[in-house]
């Protein structure tokens, strides 16, 4: 007898056109605008295939194909079809949110594209707001919602695994976005350890309110599930923002049994819903639920897992995973334990990058298992000496595997630093600089921190994630998820100085007013951490600058607080205070200009 066994699948064209042969009409997503499942739109996977082949044959004629094309639209159906449709026709996929204005001014320069795919109703206005940005003049426009070509004039393209499929912009969490060149065969692979960090097959059905232009929510989200052939049902993500328990109650409605968010999502699941709104649901059919995309916190588990024991939520259910978008998406995931694995790790030797286990505790920090390396090889190596570390070591996660990305788009210093790391005193590499600090115990990755964002006074590392959760603990008021904590040198021989920025809830302050909301502050970070606080900033809710996806941008809000763009409503500070602020931005623009002359000097 022949073996009919279907050859594998090398690019992101195959996956989708062998899903529409096998799945045919049966449901691949439908799209909530409301969030309450009553404004919603639906498309098979059948005809999913055949709005992509008409929207690739329409861009084959423009000759977009080899050509990087910005899919730029809203979260919906339309830019799911858009980017299948830049796939099936041999064009590179740039997903872009057509409302993020400050990502328009960064991305669409940087992409450098010709062709922009959109829909008719915002037509318009994103191509004024393009023209004002001075980008939109030699673009040469495509309407998703209003192709003119035929599915049946779609020619397949001659490409392989190692053709560019997308171009991924990074959320900017710490820096300005930066394009990822991303393979097919970085995206299948990616796929690939999705689905082995996952037990599941095609009955599964997702519930999901991810940006489709975030990587979290296009190959974790989308791509993802058409590998697996599942039925996914999205909604807005501003939906979700605006009532979080709209999330609660889709997975409730559809019966869904897998979802994915960032940490703060299922805080404000909890902290944005009744006793009595989570006893009417039913989520015992979900089995998955993973955490990632920022530190996942034992606190925000435990808590949500008890809220929602009454709808029928197991605590089984959590899946804490690790990834980044230089890596296409996922590094670790999954776990041979039936819970996230939680540890504890003593608070001062954590500070000098040891890992010396505690008990649960005020001198403890909480550390969340982020399952086992599954893309690929981690390596946890000193960021300074680039040597290996001891096991009981801190040190940054160095990544090596096929989802590993091509690099950076147009930045080949940036691509070579953070891609061509090798090991001190080895031939081992070449691994990607994740940029992230963390170890390994029981088999799986536990992420401390970032390194452009730890905190160093007198010494010692202090990761600013701690910090902000132990302010947010001091009282309701200090919203979960919403605090920047960093550093900054008042003067040129003045160590670092540690700045709060903390969002408040001006419902819950009762009694203890702004000035008791600071002093517990100011006092609960002297107990823990033994250092001073020089500024504590309390600001207006959804004040302090977030990425895309919902991670806080600390880098920009501490330049915010250096150039006095901050509007407090209420604030401490050391005496001397603003004259330390304005000679710490003479000092980094004297740096700035330094580095400027040197760089100059150098290309002369």
């Amino acid at each position: 007898m022949q073996n009919h066994k279907m050859p594998p699948e090398a690019t992101l064209l195959d996956m989708m056109s062998r899903r529409a042969e096998t799945h045919e009409d049966k449901l691949a997503f439908s799209f909530s605008y409301d969030g309450d499942g009553e404004n919603s739109r639906r498309v098979t996977y059948r005809e999913l295939d055949t709005r992509a082949r008409a929207i690739a044959a329409g861009l084959q004629a423009d000759g977009a194909a080899g050509e990087r094309v910005l899919v730029l639209c809203r979260p919906g159906l339309d830019h799911i079809a858009g980017i299948f449709g830049c796939i099936y026709a041999g064009a590179v996929a740039v997903p872009v949110h057509e409302r993020l204005a400050p990502r328009l001014s960064s991305v669409v320069p940087d992409a450098q594209a010709r062709f922009v795919m959109g829909v008719a109703e915002t037509h318009e206005s994103i191509k004024a707001a393009l023209d004002a940005l001075g980008e939109g003049r030699d673009l040469r426009w495509g309407l998703m919602d209003e192709v003119s070509a035929d599915a049946a004039d779609w020619v397949a393209p001659d490409i392989d695994a190692s053709a560019t499929a997308m171009v991924q912009y990074t959320s900017g969490s710490t820096t300005t976005p930066k394009g990822v060149v991303l393979t097919h065969a970085n995206l299948l692979h990616n796929m690939e350890s999705i689905r082995q960090s996952w037990e599941g097959d095609d009955a599964d059905i997702a519930c999901l309110w991810l940006p489709s232009h975030h990587d979290m929510g296009l190959i974790g989200g989308i791509f993802s599930m058409i590998h697996r052939g599942c039925t996914t049902h999205l909604m807005s993500p501003t939906s979700f923002i605006k009532r979080p328990m709209r999330w609660m109650e889709a997975i409730s409605r559809h019966r869904a049994t897998y979802t994915v968010a960032p940490n703060f999502a299922y805080d404000l699941c909890v902290e944005h819903s009744t006793a009595e709104e989570r006893a009417a649901l039913d989520l015992s059919s979900l089995t998955t639920a993973m955490n990632g995309a920022e530190p996942v916190q034992a606190a925000s588990l435990q808590a949500f897992a008890g809220a929602f024991a009454s709808a029928g939520f197991r605590p089984s259910a959590f899946s804490a995973v690790y990834g980044l978008a230089e890596a296409t998406l996922l590094v670790s995931g999954g776990s041979d334990s039936e819970l996230p694995l939680v540890g504890h790790i003593d608070r001062e030797a954590l500070s000098g990058d040891r890992i010396v286990d505690s008990v649960a505790g005020d001198r403890s920090v909480a550390v969340v298992g982020c399952g086992q390396p599954r893309a690929g090889q981690v390596a946890i190596v000193n960021p300074t000496t680039r040597r290996r570390c001891e096991t009981n070591e801190v040190g940054e996660i160095w990544f090596a595997g096929p989802g590993v990305a091509q690099g950076y788009w147009e930045r080949a210093e940036e691509t070579e630093h953070t891609f061509a790391a090798s090991i001190a005193g080895t031939s081992e590499g070449p691994f990607l600089r994740t940029g992230d600090l963390g170890f390994l115990a029981s088999g799986e990755l536990f992420i401390t921190g970032r390194c452009k964002d730890l905190i160093v006074i007198r010494g010692g590392n202090y990761y600013p994630n701690d910090i902000e959760l132990t302010v947010q603990g001091c009282h309701s008021a200090l919203v979960s998820g919403r605090g920047a904590a960093f550093a900054f040198t008042p003067g040129l021989r003045q160590v670092e100085r540690l700045v709060v920025v903390q969002e408040v809830d001006r419902e819950r302050i009762e009694g203890a007013g702004f000035a008791g909301l600071i002093d517990r502050v100011r006092t609960a970070v002297a107990d823990r951490y033994g250092i001073d606080t020089h500024s504590v900033l309390l600001v207006e809710r959804v004040s302090i600058p977030t990425t895309s996806s919902g991670k806080i941008q600390r880098g920009r809000c501490r330049q915010q607080f250096l150039d006095g763009e901050l509007t407090p409503l209420a604030q401490w500070q050391t005496p001397s205070a603003a004259d330390d602020v304005v000679k710490a931005g003479q000092l980094e623009k004297a740096l700035a200009a330094a580095d400027f002359v040197k760089a100059a000097l150098a290309g002369r």
